[in-house]
């Protein structure tokens, strides 16, 4: 077993600061812009939009994402058994798929036994911050 230099040894122990990768110092924010930061990160996340079956996911998402949302809010409208579903209600990753090229995740929701797909990468960290 080889034995860890010492520049890495001051790296783990916080001696070094480390820079962003591009090597540039990170910019500090102004304070107007730390609260808007702040009040960003402490505001709801938008619901995400999912379904209990792939396909009919892939069929409400043809016309894209607004056109998905408007179709959700019309009380007339198929809507497929999908919802805009808050992300507190969405839990870990269960199951991914990928069909044409394109990739889907389908996570645990709160109160009910089936997954409901999306598109992946639609939430930070599989599913992380969710009720699980």
């Amino acid at each position: 077993m080889s034995r860890p230099s010492p520049l890495f040894l001051l790296l783990v122990a916080g001696l070094i600061p480390v820079l962003p990768a591009s090597g540039q110092p990170v910019p500090k924010l102004k304070p107007a812009e730390k609260a808007q930061a702040e009040k960003a990160a402490k505001a709801p996340a938008a619901p995400v939009v999912a379904c209990p079956s792939v396909a009919n996911y892939r069929m409400l998402m043809q016309g894209g994402p607004s056109a998905a949302v408007a179709t959700l809010n019309d009380p007339k409208a198929d809507h497929l058994g999908c919802a805009a579903l808050p992300r507190n209600r969405i839990g870990s990753v269960v199951d991914r798929v990928t069909l044409a090229g394109r990739a889907y995740d389908c996570a645990a929701v709160k109160d009910t036994t089936v997954c409901h797909w999306m598109e992946a990468g639609a939430l930070p960290g599989g599913g992380a911050e969710g009720w699980r």
